[in-house]
C-alpha cells in the first residue's frame, strides 16, 4: 500500500494476487457493519486468505502460476489424452466385458437336491454365493478362465459367467463405458494397476498383457510426461517473465528514487545528438566548398561539330 493503490504502476490492485485479498477484507468488513442474514456464509471466504502466502513467496507464486498457466497450454494435450482414454475405454469394452465376473461354481446336482435340471433351478443354483469356490469361507471368489494359461477350477466345478458382483465391490469392471473408462485411467496413472493386471490375466489369459503394455506404455510413459513437460516449460517462461519484472520494477524504484539521473540522461542524450548534427552539416559543407573550388578553376572547352 505505501507505493499506491491502483493509479501508479507497481501499485496495491495493479496485482492480480492482491484482488483475493482486497475482495476478503472488504467482505469482512461489510459483514461485521450490516446484517446479511443467510448471506453471512460470506465469512467463511476468510479462510481463503490463507492463499496470501502464495503471493509472499516468490517461488511459490512462480510454481502457482506455472501450473495455472500450463492449463492454457495443456489444451490440446487433454484432447488428446480424453481421445486416448476413449479408445482404450472402448477395446476393454468389446474384449472384457462380463470376464471379471468369472467364478467357479459347483456343477448342478443330477440327484435331485436342488430339483430338476430346469432354467430357473440352474440359474437359482448358480447365483446362490453357497456354490461359488471360495478359499477364505466366503469373503472372496477367485477369477477363472475357460483357456489356456487363465485360472482354473477343481473337477467339480465349471467356470461361469454373469454371475456375482466384479472384483473390489463391484468398481472393477469393464462392463460399460464409464466403468471402463476408469480402469483405463486407472491403468494410465498406475493406481494399484497390477491388481487390475492380475485379474484380467487369470481371467482372460497370459496373452492380453500386450493391452496393459500398450496402455502403460503410451498413456503412463508418454502423455503423462508429455503434461509434465509443458508444466515445466510454463514454469521455465514464468521464471523468464518474473526475472524480467523484477528488473523493471527495480529500475523504476530507482528513478523514482533518484529523479535527477534522468533529465541529466536525456541531456547528454540531446548534446550528443546536436555534436554529431554539428559534425555532419560541417563535413558537407566542407566538402561543398571543395567541389565549388574545383569547378571554377576548370577552363570551360566547347566543342563545335564540323
Amino acid at each position: 500500500m505505501a507505493r499506491g493503490f491502483i493509479l501508479c504502476p507497481f501499485t496495491y490492485l495493479r496485482d492480480a494476487w492482491n484482488w483475493l485479498d482486497f475482495v476478503v477484507i472488504a467482505l469482512a468488513y461489510v459483514t461485521m457493519g450490516i446484517d446479511l442474514g443467510n448471506l453471512a456464509a460470506l465469512r467463511t471466504f476468510r479462510v481463503l486468505r490463507a492463499l496470501k502466502t502464495v503471493a509472499i513467496v516468490p517461488g511459490l507464486k512462480t510454481i502457482v502460476g506455472a501450473v495455472i498457466e500450463s492449463v492454457k497450454n495443456l489444451r490440446d494435450v487433454i484432447i488428446l489424452t480424453m481421445f486416448s482414454l476413449s479408445v482404450f475405454a472402448l477395446m476393454g469394452l468389446q474384449i472384457y466385458m462380463g470376464v471379471l465376473t468369472q467364478k467357479c461354481i459347483k456343477k448342478f446336482p443330477l440327484d435331485g437336491s436342488w430339483g430338476n435340471l430346469t432354467d430357473e433351478n440352474w440359474d437359482y443354483h448358480n447365483r446362490n454365493s453357497s456354490n461359488w469356490y471360495s478359499e477364505d469361507e466366503g469373503i472372496s471368489f477367485p477369477l477363472c478362465g475357460n483357456i489356456s494359461g487363465a485360472g482354473q477350477c477343481d473337477d467339480d466345478y465349471v467356470c461361469l459367467q454373469g454371475f456375482g458382483p466384479n472384483p473390489n465391490y463391484g468398481y472393477t469392471s469393464f462392463d460399460s463405458f464409464g466403468w471402463a473408462f476408469l480402469s483405463a485411467f486407472r491403468l494410465m496413472t498406475q493406481d494399484f494397476w497390477e491388481d487390475l493386471y492380475q485379474l484380467v490375466l487369470r481371467a482372460a489369459g497370459p496373452w492380453h498383457m500386450l493391452f496393459f503394455i500398450v496402455i502403460i506404455f503410451l498413456g503412463s510413459f508418454y502423455l503423462v510426461n508429455l503434461i509434465l513437460a509443458i508444466v515445466a516449460m510454463s514454469y521455465d517462461e514464468l521464471q523468464k517473465k518474473a526475472e524480467e519484472e523484477e528488473a523493471a520494477e527495480e529500475e523504476a524504484i530507482r528513478v523514482s528514487r533518484h529523479p535527477d539521473q534522468l533529465p541529466q540522461t536525456t541531456a547528454t542524450a540531446t548534446a550528443t545528438a546536436a555534436a554529431t548534427a554539428t559534425a555532419t552539416a560541417a563535413a558537407s559543407a566542407t566538402q561543398w566548398d571543395k567541389n565549388r573550388q574545383q569547378y571554377s578553376t576548370e577552363p570551360l572547352t566547347t566543342t563545335i561539330p564540323y
